[in-house]
């Protein structure tokens, strides 16, 4: 099946989930968004799926976040950010195929993923800050759980990027593959779901989910996202971030 800007692909018990926007790094402008958010609803329902692979077309990029030249403010699902981060499902496995660049959005997509495998020429990182914006798609919450603190805020406050293995050795991906070959390497990730029984990983998952993120934490820190969000949407800096980035010069900060 394609959308306007996914494709996926359903056969012998895996969806793969491709993100269709190559001339743009791939990145996730709203109608992406909520395309996403009816995959991973149709995904979550269909038991024929066992295992979803999400990656991105081309070579260069996994996903580069938010589609700044869009309009930043368009809407969001209520599913959250890729129409992902604020669900509480699917309980089923997801796994990341990072190709590339997985920059912004594109990162905190593959954060919200349970298996993250990657190409050696991918690279990670939150630059949010650099055009005004945060990393409340899923970032700022989850990474402090992945890594020590002073890493995690090293990133978050920063926005330097991390090599795949780099990111491989901090345990932030699973295994990287040989060059060109993030997809087979996924596949066998897939295939070894497959081989285990599938109430037996939605429960795994559901418990391992509860035990770092628990329903009434996770909603709380919804909402703060949500709120920050809008915070941040009506701040001069934003709007002088995007300005600035369209225009392929250097901010100017006010911190207003």
């Amino acid at each position: 099946m394609t959308e306007k800007f996914i494709q996926t692909d359903a056969r012998d018990g895996i969806l793969t989930i491709t993100l269709q926007r190559p001339e743009s790094l791939n990145s996730l402008n709203s109608e992406a968004c909520f395309e996403l958010s009816d995959i991973f609803d149709q995904y979550e329902k269909d038991e024929t799926l066992r295992v979803a692979i999400v990656t991105g077309a081309g070579e260069k990029a996994f996903c580069a976040g938010h589609d700044l030249v869009d309009d930043f403010f368009d809407p969001m699902p209520a599913s959250g950010w890729a129409g992902l981060s604020h669900r509480a499902g699917p309980d089923k496995p997801l796994i990341a195929a990072v190709n590339g660049l997985a920059l912004g959005g594109g990162w905190e997509l593959a954060l919200l993923c349970d298996v993250v495998v990657a190409d050696p020429r991918a690279s990670f990182g939150l630059p949010e800050p650099k055009v005004g914006f945060a990393a409340l798609g899923g970032g700022a919450r989850l990474l402090p759980h992945r890594v020590p603190h002073h890493i995690a805020m090293g990133l978050l406050l920063t926005g330097r990027r991390l090599t795949a293995g780099a990111a491989a050795s901090l345990g932030l991906v699973n295994e990287v593959s040989e060059p060109g070959k993030v997809l087979e390497t996924a596949s066998k990730w897939a295939q070894d779901m497959l081989a285990c029984a599938p109430l037996a990983l939605r429960m795994s998952k559901k418990l391992a989910l509860a035990s770092t993120n628990p329903p009434l934490l996770r909603e709380a820190l919804h909402k703060m996202e949500i709120d920050l969000t809008g915070e941040l949407a009506q701040s001069a800096d934003a709007y002088e971030g995007m300005n600035a980035f369209k225009e392929k010069r250097a901010p100017v900060w006010t911190g207003r």
